[in-house]
Order: C-alpha cells, then structure tokens, then sequence
C-alpha cells in the first residue's frame, strides 16, 4: 500500500508540473502579444481592483449596473485632478530644484567615492579607484537617460494613447469582466471545470488583496517619508516621498535606492550639515518599520505565502525577461504560479489516491 501512495504521489507531481508547464506557457504567450498594451492593461486592472468593491456597493444599494460605474469613474478623474492640482506643482518645482543640484550632487558624490576609495587602498594595499568606474557609470547612465527622454518624448503620441485608453480599459472590466470571464470559465472540459474555478476563485482573491493592499502601502510610505523628510529640513522632501513610495514596489533594492537618493540630495544642501545624512537614512527606516510592523501585517501578509528566496529568484529571472514591469510583477506572478501548481498537484494526487484504493479493492 505504501509503495503504491509513493507511486501515485510520484505520479501526481509529474502530471501536474507537465500541466503546470503547459499554462505557464499559454500565459508567457498571452503577456508576450499583450506587451504593445500592457502598462494600460496593468494599470486598468490594478484600478479594477481598487474600484470593484465601490461598484458592488452602489449596485447594492439599487444603483444601476452602468450608473455606479459612471459615477466611480467621475469621482476618480474628479479627485484626480484635484490632486494633480495640488501636487503637480510642487513635483515640477522640486524637480527644476533637483536638476539644478544635479552638478552639485554628481562633484560631492565623486569627493566622496575618491576619499575611500583611497581609504580603501591604504587598507587592502592594492590602486583601487571606484571614483572612475562608478563617474563612467553614472555618465553612461546619464547618455542612456538622454535616450530614454528622446525615445519617450519621440512616442508621446504612443503615450498618451495608452492613457486615453485607460478608463475605457478599466469601464469595460468593471463592466464586463465576470460575464467575459465566465465565458472563458465554460470553456474548460468537464473534467477540469471545478478545479478551474476553485484555481480562479483563489487566484483572483489573492491578487486583489495583494492589490489593493500594495497601493496602500505605497501611499503611506510615501507620506510618511515626505512627512519625515519634510522635518528633518531636506530639500524635495514631497519628490522624494514621492519616489520612496514608489520604489517601495521594488522589494529590497527599492528601499536601498531611497536611502542613496535622499543621502545625495543631503550633500547637495548648503551649508552641509553631515547630521542630514544620518536623519535621511533615519527616516526611510522609520518609514520601512512602520511599513514592516504595521501595513505589512495588516494588508499584506495574507495576500502572499513567498520566501524571501523565492522571491530573490523570481525578481531576477521575471525581471530579466520583462525589465522594470517584471520586477514589480514578480511576486504576484510567484504567488499565481504556487497557486496553480499546489492545485493542480492536489487534484492529481486525490485522483491516483482514488485510483489505488480501487485497486486494493479490487485485489
């Protein structure tokens, strides 16, 4: 009895990784001829994630279908405007701010890698000379953004399409989204029907968790960290709030960036006061501990069961293969495939568990 659970178990792995194969292929091919739209898709999912739960509450209170979703698209392009408004302003002055310290910022940064650089060869007795390997970097850096800003603003057209696209993107899903999707669902053999849904049903409730809550996140780091940059008398402080909830979508190099931005733009202040640079690093790990101890728990720890390794792994062959989209992608696109793959294992096992019961009883 035991060699045949061993043998059915065997069996069971190897079933579901050829079928766990088998979809993510479909699904890399799927993302691969959606890669002209993808960023709008993405964005249009992520505010259908955000806004569903809106909908669903007027549809429920007798609000018609169509109506709720109108009046939740209004309110948002309304507070929209109010906050680009608000905010916009202030980015454009501290940007203008930042690309005038720019200069600045690039000559302290070369004094300083050359004093330990040199430090570090009185120590190790050996040239080491990181000022010109890391001024060629960032100058190569610099010529690549060049390109970059020539490309965007080459496909500006290109750009604001996508934009355009994305509220009739995001009305149509909250619209459409669960009749398109049962279509889809019916498409499946018999056989397969109740795992495909019982896969959808898990999937879909950890994305829109991990979702919403990974919006949030980023909206509190980012104001805690303006709050604290803004106290500590740093210059930008709401660019660099701004940033550092960004990159908190990043996990683990986007909190080191923070840090290496704010440490730039405080040896960059005239007068220079070296406190600055301990009170900057001080400010993103407050906001990382309030992120850690307090949001992570309350929004995010349910969403996803990953291991930092497997996160690792999954942020550097994801991000190789799909860039900067693929490394904040990474994890949800982890937890979907531990999903898929513990469901599919778990039918095949039950069914050659099944089977080898037959078999002892036929015996």
């Amino acid at each position: 009895m035991s060699s045949n659970t061993a043998v059915g178990a065997s069996s069971a792995s190897f079933e579901a990784f050829k079928t766990f194969i088998v979809v993510i292929i479909f699904g890399m091919a799927a993302i691969y001829m959606m890669t002209p739209v993808l960023i709008p898709i993405i964005i249009s999912f992520t505010l259908y994630a955000l806004f569903e739960p809106a909908t669903i509450y007027l549809v429920r209170h007798n609000i018609n279908h169509s109506l709720s979703i109108l009046i939740v698209l209004v309110l948002l392009v309304f507070f929209s405007f109010i906050a680009i408004g608000f905010a916009l302003p202030q980015l454009i002055e501290q940007a203008s701010l930042l690309q005038a310290k720019l200069p600045q910022i690039l000559s302290k940064l070369e004094v300083f890698v050359s004093d330990y650089s040199q430090q570090i060869s009185e120590l190790v007795g050996a040239e080491f000379n990181a000022s010109d390997i890391i001024m060629s970097t960032l100058s190569e850096s610099s010529s690549l953004a060049q390109s970059l800003l020539l490309n965007l603003s080459n496909k500006l057209l290109n750009i604001i399409i996508f934009m355009l696209l994305v509220p009739f993107l995001t009305y149509y899903l909250l619209k459409d989204f669960r009749s398109v999707r049962n279509r889809l669902m019916n498409w499946l053999p018999n056989s397969s029907f109740e795992l495909g849904w019982i896969i959808y049903r898990r999937v879909s409730s950890q994305l829109l968790a991990y979702t919403r809550g990974v919006m949030m996140q980023s909206m509190i780091m980012a104001t805690v960290s303006a709050i604290g940059f803004s106290l500590i008398g740093l210059d930008i402080p709401v660019l660099l709030g701004a940033l550092t909830g960004l990159l908190n979508l990043v996990p683990y190099v986007g909190p080191v960036i923070s840090i290496l931005l704010s440490l730039l733009v405080a040896s960059a202040m005239t007068p220079f006061d070296p406190s600055l640079l301990y009170l900057s690093v001080l400010v993103i790990i407050t906001a990382q501990i309030v992120d850690n101890v307090i949001v992570i728990p309350s929004l995010i720890a349910n969403a996803v069961n990953l291991h930092p390794v497997e996160v690792i792994v999954g942020i550097i062959i994801i991000g190789t293969a799909f860039g900067t989209v693929g490394v904040i992608l990474a994890i949800p696109a982890l937890a979907t495939a531990k999903i898929i793959f513990s469901n599919l294992y778990t039918d095949y096992d039950n069914a050659a568990t099944k089977m080898s019961f037959k078999q002892s009883a036929n015996a």
